[in-house]
């Protein structure tokens, strides 16, 4: 038994344990040279999936284990599980024990930090809630598994004493996560306006400089690998609704429900949307919003393709970058932006949370950071789309005659809609022509009367374009 754990025999004969261990206090230990590298805690790493995020796990760990040695951090990859078993030939596995079975990582007792990058939201919960469940920290990049199980999973861990991080959930490469949870900790953050998925701003990016159709730019971004073969999720928003539902329940300090935030994607703008955004001063960015008003009980949380003026911060980000303007009540305006998915980006973000997580371990604060307010319990409401206040881009296809603008402007007047500007081109082939109006800030619910109304009107042609504006 070591010099701390010794037994000591009083005078009386009665054995006495040293005041260090009655109270939890230890004396530091004299240093030696050469000890402190000894005494360095070593964490067992385990991987499930090895796909791209994990294969650029593997190699940043490997590439950066030395530096990782020299911050304190010892860490060693023991265990790596995929099906795919072909893909360990081509990574830097080291004596990582390498296994088409996650169960065989899960069943290690060995094993501290279990990674789960497998994606999903059914096996990759059964292998979350098992670690968690054997006193395993976890760290997972699953931003569907957070958004949609999220208070299941924290409320596991929790119970069980250990950690659930998630940094590569949010934004990538960029730290979102940490920069709200710590960082930004002074804050009360009021507002969050956020370009987070890579597809919809590549394809946007490329209807913008190059005039190309939709289609024709997502064929393109699928055979890039910039979108998946099935890109609804992007496309559709749903992908920007999880990483939104992630971040404001940060801010709120509670539940966001994935389904109560409101998402609308991208498949409905047009090249000639963009061409009028340009010519009218703004571009056409996949947003995402979350606005806190202090003392409201609801939060504003929302994803929908927005118009930003050109000269806005946001409204340069292009291509796959990603990017969230924060605005904390202490600090302002802070901006991330970065790549916000890839190999190397993403597993960057995984490797941020093992060393954190080993930090932890190493000083015994293995829940350093707690989310119990992610629970079920501590529901935030979610204001109604209906309730928002915004400026809007209103396209109105209509037949070509006297008095179809007069009668517009009435049904907007009537709902208290103030129009800012009206801008009209030449017409169409079918003697349709487009008619452009930008209001000044209106309620969503008035717009969406007035809208019901003016489409039931015989000179309209098309279902009318309806763009929100963000300043």
């Amino acid at each position: 038994m070591g010099r701390r754990g010794a037994l000591r025999r009083c005078a009386s004969g009665k054995v006495s344990l040293p005041k260090s261990a009655r109270t939890g206090i230890h004396p530091p230990e004299p240093s030696e040279p050469g000890k402190s590298e000894a005494r360095m805690k070593e964490v067992a790493i385990g991987l499930i999936g090895a796909g791209t995020v994990g294969g650029g796990v593997v190699k940043i760990l490997h590439a950066r284990r030395h530096a990782l040695d020299a911050m304190g951090v010892r860490v060693r990859l023991a265990r790596i599980a995929d099906k795919a078993t072909a893909r360990f030939a081509a990574l830097p596995v080291g004596d990582a024990v390498c296994t088409a079975n996650a169960e065989d990582i899960l069943n290690d007792p060995s094993i501290h930090i279990v990674v789960e990058l497998v994606g999903g939201t059914t096996f990759a919960k059964k292998v979350v809630l098992d670690a968690l469940s054997r006193g395993k920290h976890v760290i997972t990049a699953n931003k569907a598994l957070i958004a949609e199980c999220g208070t299941e999973l924290f409320e596991c861990a929790s119970k069980r004493g250990v950690s659930l991080y998630f940094e590569a959930s949010v934004g990538g490469g960029m730290p979102v996560i940490k920069t709200i949870r710590e960082a930004l900790a002074g804050n009360e953050i009021v507002s969050v306006k956020t370009i987070i998925n890579g597809t919809c701003n590549y394809i946007l990016t490329r209807m913008t400089v190059e005039g190309l159709p939709f289609t024709t730019v997502l064929t393109e971004a699928q055979k890039n690998g910039y979108a998946e073969a099935d890109p609804t999720l992007d496309v559709g928003g749903g992908d920007a609704g999880h990483k939104v539902a992630i971040l404001a329940s940060l801010i709120s300090g509670g539940y966001v429900p994935f389904n109560a935030v409101f998402i609308e994607g991208i498949t409905a703008i047009g090249g000639e949307d963009i061409a009028f955004a340009r010519d009218l001063g703004y571009v056409i960015k996949l947003l995402g919003v979350i606005n806190r008003k202090p003392g409201s009980g609801a939060i504003d949380a929302r994803v929908h393709p927005a118009m930003l003026p050109s000269h806005h911060i946001l409204a340069s980000v292009s291509d796959v970058f990603n990017a969230v303007l924060l605005e904390g009540d202490a600090v302002g305006r802070i901006l991330l932006y970065g790549k916000g998915a890839g190999e190397m980006p993403t597993g960057s973000a995984v490797v941020s949370d093992i060393v954190d997580i080993a930090r932890n371990i190493a000083g015994a604060l293995p829940c350093r950071i707690p989310m119990e307010y992610y629970g079920a319990n501590r529901v935030v409401p979610v204001q109604p789309i209906e309730k928002i206040s915004s400026r809007y881009y209103l396209r109105f296809t209509v037949t070509d005659k006297p008095g179809v603008l007069g009668s517009i402007a009435a049904v907007l007047g009537g709902e208290g809609i103030s129009i800012a500007s009206v801008m009209q081109r030449e017409g169409y082939a079918d003697d349709s022509v487009p008619v452009i109006i930008l209001t000044h800030r209106a309620k969503e619910q008035g717009v969406r009367r007035a809208l019901a109304t003016i489409e039931k009107m015989d000179f309209i042609r098309q279902n009318t374009r309806v763009i929100r504006i963000e300043e």
